[in-house]
């Protein structure tokens, strides 16, 4: 850490104005992972972002499709299911489908973004989880899924845009030029991660989540209808957090909470909290 005192210190800022930023790597990716928790805080008068880091462009069993006309066309099924979830605003970085990296545009790219929107939470894909695997011995009938190098990728650049590069005023010096302060989000919400330690409860807004993917006709065709799907998944999750945490939910959605930075107030509050119990 640098002298923050020193003279002509840019001071990092540390209010947020969005309750949360969720991060996908492709348009859908959010809808699976945090669309209920988005559906839920937007209900409660939470401002909620949702940043798609590839043009989807790779999303299709079509070959000859043209690249422009299936972003374009999941760019507004995007739209319309943030529309359904209440979510004010979406921002696409237009990165190449199936190629994104870990890059210093794209860094950049999602640094401009939390220093747009200051959001308190950061949603995004856990960047260490690379296979999803049930044991063959266990589950014979079931199949392995590898995490999408896209979905990696997305993880290691956001948690790389955090820190150092979001609440740094020496990192591209020139945001500052255009109004962006250096800031620092509070907490890092992952979700697919191994190491789960919240829970949502979303019984609420399940069926906004099911309807909000319906939005996605390029992906699941005009007539899906994933409402017993996801509640069969939500359960199961509302199910670990019985047996984990003793939480009462009928459904749920599971992220990995990283804090990382404390208010001076709520710090304040912890430790007269700390010293009353003591």
């Amino acid at each position: 850490m640098a002298y923050k005192e020193a003279p002509g210190a840019v001071q990092m800022v540390t209010e947020p104005d969005f309750e949360a930023m969720v991060v996908g790597a492709h348009p859908d990716d959010a809808d699976f992972a945090a669309a209920a928790t988005s559906a839920l805080w937007a209900k409660q008068g939470k401002k909620i972002v949702w940043v798609i880091m590839t043009d989807g462009a790779e999303g299709s069993e079509v070959p000859g499709l043209v690249d422009t006309d299936l972003m374009l066309q999941r760019e507004q099924e995007q739209r319309a299911a943030a529309e359904v979830l209440g979510v004010q605003a979406v921002e696409f970085l237009r990165f190449h489908d199936g190629h994104l990296t870990n890059n210093e545009e794209a860094r950049k790219a999602v640094v401009r973004l939390i220093r747009k929107y200051r959001p308190r939470v950061v949603f995004t894909h856990d960047p260490e989880r690379h296979i999803f695997a049930p044991d063959p011995d266990e589950q014979p009938e079931e199949t392995a899924y590898i995490n999408h190098p896209d979905h990696r990728a997305t993880g290691n650049i956001v948690l790389d845009a955090i820190f150092p590069a979001a609440g740094n005023p020496r990192s591209y010096r020139e945001l500052l030029a255009e109004g962006f302060l250096p800031y620092r989000p509070h907490e890092l919400y992952l979700w697919g991660s191994t190491k789960v330690n919240t829970y949502i409860d979303v019984s609420e807004t399940i069926d906004l989540k099911a309807k909000g993917l319906k939005c996605h006709v390029s992906q699941f065709g005009p007539d899906a209808d994933m409402t017993e799907r996801l509640r069969r998944w939500s359960e199961g999750t509302a199910k670990e957090a019985r047996e984990k945490k003793g939480l009462n939910m009928q459904h749920a959605e599971g992220f990995r909470r990283i804090k990382l930075y404390i208010p001076k107030k709520e710090e304040a509050m912890n430790e007269q909290a700390e010293e009353a119990e003591a």
